[in-house]
C-alpha cells in the first residue's frame, strides 16, 4: 500500500508538472529535462521497489530491495535537486570548468541511469551503454575505422552529465516533450475505459468474418499499441484477454499465442500517434510531426491489410471448432473449457477477467456497429481533438498533446454522470480513474525515458569520436555500392538492435548507424528511417529474443519456440514490407495517381504471400500452388513502379493472381470467410 500511495503522489505531481510545462514551456529546457529526468529515475526505482521480498529470497534480493533501490531513490531525487540548484553554475558561468562534487555527482547519475535500465529491460539495453563509455575512453587501441583518439574519463563523465549534454541533449528532450505527453494522453484513455472499449470495437469488426475472436486481437492491438507504443505492453494487456478466448475456441495455444505477437507489433506504426516513434523520428529527420504520420499511413494500411488476411487464413486452417462470436458465451461447447477460461490476471494492470465476462464479445456481437462506437464516443473526442489540433490547426505536438489530455477529464465525468445510474458512483470511478491515469502515466513514461537516456549516452560518445561518418563510408565500401546489399545490412543491423531492447531504442540506435549510408546511395531521408523502423518493431517476433512471443507463449502456456516459428509464418510478408518502401515509395509519398493504383496492387501482392505462406484459402493448398502464387505475390510488389512497361509487367502480374484466386474457388466461397453481408 506504501509504495501505491507514493507511486500516486509521484504520478500526481508528475502528470501537473508536465502538463504545465507543455501549456507554459515555463521553465528553460535544460532545467525541464533535469527535472522530467529526475522524476522518471524515482518513478522507476519506485516501480521496481517490492515490498513483499523477505530472507527466503535471499541476502542479495533483501540487500538490493531495501538497501540499494532506496539508496538510488533518493540519489535520483539528490542529482536533479544538485543540477537544479547549480544550473547558472554550470551551464553560464563556468561552462567546460568543473569541481569534483561535479564529476563524482556525474558518475552517479551515469550509474543510476545504466543501473535502472537494466532493472526494466535487463542486460542488453544497459550493456550498449557501457559498451558506448568503454570505446569513448579506450578508442586508441581499437582497430581500422573503430579507432579515435580516446576520451579523457573525466572529461567524458562531465560532457554526457553535467555539461546539460549526453542524457540532457536532444534525445531526452524528445521524451520529456512529444513521448511523456502522450503517454499521459494514453494512460488517461486507458484509465477510463479504453481497453474494454476496443475490445467490444474489435469484436463487432470481427463478427462479420468467421475468423471473429482472432480479428478482436488484431483490432485491439492496433488500437492499443498505437497509444502504449510498446510491443511487450500491448501483447501483455490484449493478449491476457484474446488469447484465452482463441484457445476456448479450438485455436492451438501456440497459433493463439502467434496471433496476438504478430498483432502487437504493429501498433506503433499506426498513426495518428506512433507510439513514441514519430516523435523521435520527427526530431531525427528535421521534419514536421504531420509529414511523419502522413507518409506513415498507407504502409501501415499495408502491414495491418496483411495481418489481418494472414489470421484469417490461419484461424481457418487450424480452428476447425470455431465457432461465430454470437455463440461466445452462449451456446459453447463446455468440454473445449480449458484453463484460459478461468480467471486471467492482467499482466499490465493486475486486474482480472472472470468467465462471465468472455460474453462481452457476444453482446458487442449482438448490437449494431453504431451502437457499440457510441458506447465510447466520449473516448473519440479527445483523440478528434488531437488529429485536429495537429494537422488542421497545426499545432506543436506538445501543445496538441495537452489539451487533447485536457479534454479529456471533462468529457470522462460527463460520460459518467449522464449514463451512469447513480451519480456519487460517477463521481467517485471519476476520481479513482483520474489518480489511476496519472499513476499509470508516470509508471509507463519512465522506462521510455530511461531507455532513451542509455541510447543518449551511446549516441553522444559517437558523435564526440565521429564514427558514424566512418562507419557511412565504410558500409557503402563493403556493400560495393550495392544498396540492395546495404539495404541487408541495415534489415540485419536494426532486427539485431531489437533484440531486448525497446522498439524507439533500437531504432534509434540502428538509424545512427546505418541511415546516413542508405541516404549517400539515393534513398529518401524518411524512407530509409522507416525501413529500419519496422525492423526493429519485426524484431519483436524475431528469435532467439522475441519479446512479444515470450510474453504471449506465457499467457497461453504455450511453447516458447513454436509460439516464434509461427509467428515467422503469419509475419512473412511483413519482412518484405520495407524493401517494398525501397522500391516504390509513391505509397509513402502520395503521388497521384501512382499513389491510388499502386496501394491495392501492393496490398495484393502481400495478401498472395500470406496465401503461399500459410497454405490454405478455401481449403489446404498443394505446394506447386503455394510456389507460384507466391512468385506472382513477390513479382508483383518488386515491379519499380515508374516505367510503363514495368506497370504492364504489374497489371500482367495482377491478373495471373486474380485467375489464381478464381480457379481456387475464392470468390464462389466468399461465404465460407463471412458469416453475414457487412451492412
Amino acid at each position: 500500500m506504501g509504495k501505491y500511495i507514493f507511486l500516486v503522489l509521484l504520478g500526481i505531481a508528475g502528470v501537473i508538472y508536465h502538463l504545465w510545462f507543455a501549456l507554459t514551456y515555463g521553465i528553460e529546457m535544460q532545467l525541464h529535462l533535469v527535472a522530467h529526468l529526475g522524476f522518471m529515475m524515482v518513478a522507476i526505482t519506485a516501480v521496481c521497489f517490492d515490498p513483499q521480498v523477505n530472507r527466503e529470497d535471499g541476502w542479495l534480493s533483501v540487500l538490493d530491495n531495501y538497501l540499494v533501490l532506496p539508496a538510488e531513490l533518493i540519489g535520483s531525487a539528490g542529482i536533479a535537486i544538485y543540477l537544479w540548484m547549480n544550473y547558472e553554475r554550470l551551464a553560464v558561468f563556468s561552462i567546460g570548468v568543473y569541481t569534483d562534487v561535479d564529476f563524482y555527482v556525474g558518475i552517479f547519475l551515469l550509474l543510476f541511469i545504466i543501473d535502472q535500465s537494466r532493472r526494466a529491460f535487463g542486460n542488453i539495453l544497459p550493456a550498449v551503454g557501457v559498451i558506448g563509455l568503454i570505446y569513448a575512453i579506450a578508442g586508441p587501441y581499437f582497430p581500422s575505422i573503430l579507432r579515435h583518439g580516446g576520451i579523457e574519463f573525466r572529461r567524458l563523465i562531465t560532457s554526457q552529465t553535467v555539461a546539460f549534454a549526453g542524457v540532457y541533449d536532444t534525445l531526452v528532450q524528445v521524451a520529456a516533450t512529444y513521448i511523456v505527453i502522450f503517454i499521459v494522453f494514453a494512460a488517461f484513455l486507458e484509465a477510463y475505459g479504453a481497453m474494454n472499449y476496443f475490445v467490444n470495437i474489435g469484436a463487432k469488426v470481427g463478427s462479420y468474418v468467421k475468423s471473429g475472436i482472432t480479428q478482436t486481437a488484431v483490432v485491439t492491438s492496433v488500437a492499443m499499441g498505437s497509444v502504449n507504443g510498446s510491443a511487450a505492453a500491448n501483447a501483455a494487456t490484449t493478449g491476457a484477454f484474446t488469447i484465452p478466448l482463441m484457445k476456448n475456441q479450438g485455436i492451438s495455444k501456440e497459433t493463439s499465442a502467434a496471433i496476438e505477437s504478430v498483432a502487437s507489433s504493429g501498433g506503433q506504426i499506426m498513426p495518428p500517434i506512433m507510439g513514441a516513434a514519430a516523435f523521435v523520428m520527427a526530431e531525427i529527420t528535421g521534419t514536421s510531426y504531420l509529414h511523419i504520420i502522413t507518409i506513415g499511413l498507407l504502409p501501415a494500411l499495408l502491414f495491418y491489410g496483411t495481418i489481418a488476411v494472414a489470421v484469417h487464413l490461419i484461424t481457418l486452417k487450424e480452428g476447425a471448432g470455431l465457432t461465430n462470436l454470437e455463440d461466445v458465451g452462449s451456446d459453447r461447447d463446455e468440454s473445449k473449457i480449458n484453463e484460459g477460461d478461468k480467471t486471467i490476471e492482467d499482466i499490465s494492470m493486475g486486474t482480472t477477467t472472470q468467465p462471465s465476462d468472455m460474453s462481452m464479445l457476444a453482446e458487442a456481437s449482438q448490437t449494431s456497429f453504431l451502437a457499440s462506437l457510441a458506447k465510447g464516443m466520449y473516448l473519440w473526442l479527445p483523440v478528434s481533438i488531437l488529429v485536429y489540433t495537429l494537422v488542421i490547426l497545426q499545432y506543436d505536438p506538445v501543445y496538441a498533446g495537452f489539451f487533447s489530455t485536457l479534454s479529456i477529464f471533462p468529457v470522462a465525468l460527463l460520460q459518467g454522470l449522464y449514463f451512469g445510474d447513480d451519480k456519487k458512483v460517477a463521481v467517485r470511478d471519476f476520481v479513482e480513474n483520474t489518480i489511476e491515469g496519472c499513476r499509470l502515466g508516470m509508471s509507463n513514461a519512465a522506462p521510455i525515458t530511461l531507455a532513451v537516456a542509455v541510447i543518449a549516452i551511446f549516441v553522444g560518445v559517437l558523435n564526440q569520436t565521429g564514427f558514424t561518418q566512418a562507419l557511412a563510408q565504410s558500409l557503402i565500401s563493403l556493400s560495393g555500392g550495392e544498396l540492395a546489399l546495404l539495404l541487408f545490412f541495415a534489415m540485419f543491423a536494426a532486427i539485431l538492435f531489437g533484440l531486448g531492447m525497446p522498439t524507439v531504442a533500437a531504432y534509434i540506435v540502428a538509424v545512427l548507424l546505418i541511415a546516413p549510408a542508405l541516404v549517400n546511395l539515393g534513398v529518401r531521408l524518411e524512407t530509409a528511417h522507416f525501413f529500419v523502423f519496422y525492423f526493429a518493431i519485426l524484431s519483436a517476433i524475431t528469435p532467439p529474443v522475441a519479446i512479444a512471443c515470450i510474453i504471449t507463449a506465457e499467457i497461453s502456456k504455450g511453447n516458447f519456440w513454436r509460439v516464434a516459428a509461427k509467428s515467422l509464418v503469419i509475419g512473412m510478408p511483413l519482412f518484405l514490407l520495407p524493401y517494398v518502401f525501397i522500391m516504390n515509395d509513391a505509397v509513402m509519398y502520395w503521388e497521384f495517381p501512382q499513389t491510388l493504383v499502386l496501394f491495392p496492387m501492393l496490398l495484393l501482392g502481400l495478401i498472395c504471400l500470406s496465401i503461399a505462406s500459410i497454405g490454405y484459402l478455401n481449403g489446404d493448398l498443394s505446394w506447386p500452388f503455394r510456389i507460384v502464387i507466391g512468385a506472382v505475390g513477390f513479382g508483383i510488389l518488386f515491379v519499380p513502379v515508374l516505367p510503363v512497361a514495368d506497370q504492364l509487367v504489374r497489371m500482367v502480374l495482377v491478373a495471373i493472381a486474380g485467375g489464381m484466386l478464381f480457379y481456387q474457388g475464392t470468390f464462389d466461397g466468399l461465404q465460407q470467410h463471412l458469416t453475414k453481408v457487412l451492412p
